[in-house]
């Protein structure tokens, strides 16, 4: 069996990491700077409130329009990367105190989920009974390496449990000292069309166009494993415009007649108390299957995709203990 984990910022903020765009953005602000541009970017930025990661970068291309020439865009944008690795960095740090307790947590997803949608997971899970190895890979949105350091992962396949393996890490944005990028998902997302067919901006502002020009081989690697997935895990991701490219593939995979993967969403909403409010669970369940049927232009019954979609909101996929023995991890 094969399970895909998709993992966005949620994972950082999740072990105490300021990684939100508001806290970089109040950072961001507060930064000098001598450069007119620069200083107007900052300005439009802050009077769109935007509020996730994908807003940004969505607010990024349509920031374009204001730029005169191409110099004047790439300038912004390098200000900041630099200045988002800079505060990354320091961020990154703080997971050098934990360690992955166990994985009990992250591979038993069944016990995420309420008695219905549970029921569906453990028969869906049992098809696969027959075949006792389990093969995981991880797609991440994240610059840093959180993962890396809770698995103790450098690289190649590792035994997670009997039978489990985790087989790659693949970061879709790069890393902090590596091929990091931060875009839109195509060119119709640039509202200066003048830059639509610039090779620069298109290479360092269009992110599978980046990954390309890098010949990293990364979209193929990604591509494959949303293909052969037999369950896919969203966790901590905003489900952005920016990444549309990820959401489409999997909704085509989800369209199909059969072979279709299960797919198990877990995203975090500090307003749905599940706990105060129970009855409004279904409602909700139901908002986030229409959420995913939008952005993942999914063509099917709201009831037929409903019984693919397991959901649970506010869980913890990781099991993590504080860890005085680590040092801080060099990548």
């Amino acid at each position: 069996m094969n399970i895909l984990y998709i993992i966005g910022n949620g994972l950082d903020i999740a072990h105490h990491m300021k990684t939100s765009y508001q806290d970089f953005f109040k950072y961001y602000l507060a930064l000098p700077s001598d450069d007119y541009k620069i200083d107007s970017m900052k300005h439009d930025i802050k009077s769109h409130r935007y509020e996730t990661w994908a807003d940004l970068e969505i607010g990024l291309g349509q920031y374009s329009s204001h730029c005169i020439n191409k110099g004047e865009f790439l300038r912004c944008l390098l200000d900041i990367k630099s200045n988002l690795k800079t505060y990354l960095q320091k961020e990154s740090e703080k997971i050098t105190g934990y360690s992955l307790k166990s994985t009990s947590s992250f591979l038993n997803l069944g016990s995420f989920l309420d008695p219905e949608p549970k029921s569906r997971y453990d028969y869906y899970v049992g098809r696969f009974a027959s075949n006792k190895r389990l093969d995981v890979n991880i797609m991440t949105f994240n610059y840093t390496s959180t993962l890396e350091w809770l698995f103790d992962f450098s690289g190649g396949a590792k035994a997670l449990a009997p039978n489990t393996w985790l087989e790659s890490i693949q970061h879709v944005h790069g890393v902090l000292d590596n091929m990091m990028v931060m875009g839109v998902n195509d060119s119709d997302q640039i509202a200066n069309t003048s830059f639509n067919t610039d090779e620069d901006v298109m290479e360092d502002f269009v992110k599978p166009e980046y990954n390309d020009a890098c010949m990293n081989n990364k979209n193929k690697v990604c591509e494959s494993l949303i293909r052969k997935a037999d369950l896919i895990v969203l966790y901590g991701t905003s489900l952005g415009k920016s990444d549309e490219k990820w959401w489409k593939l999997i909704g085509q995979r989800m369209s199909l007649e059969n072979n279709y993967p299960l797919l198990v969403f877990l995203p975090y909403d500090e307003k749905k108390d599940q706990a105060a409010e129970p009855n409004h669970l279904r409602r909700w369940v139901m908002q986030s299957v229409r959420e995913i049927k939008e952005k993942f232009a999914i063509q099917l019954d709201d009831k037929v995709l409903a019984s693919r979609i397991c959901v649970a909101f506010n869980k913890r996929l990781f099991n993590i203990s504080k860890d005085a023995q680590k040092t801080v991890m060099t990548r």
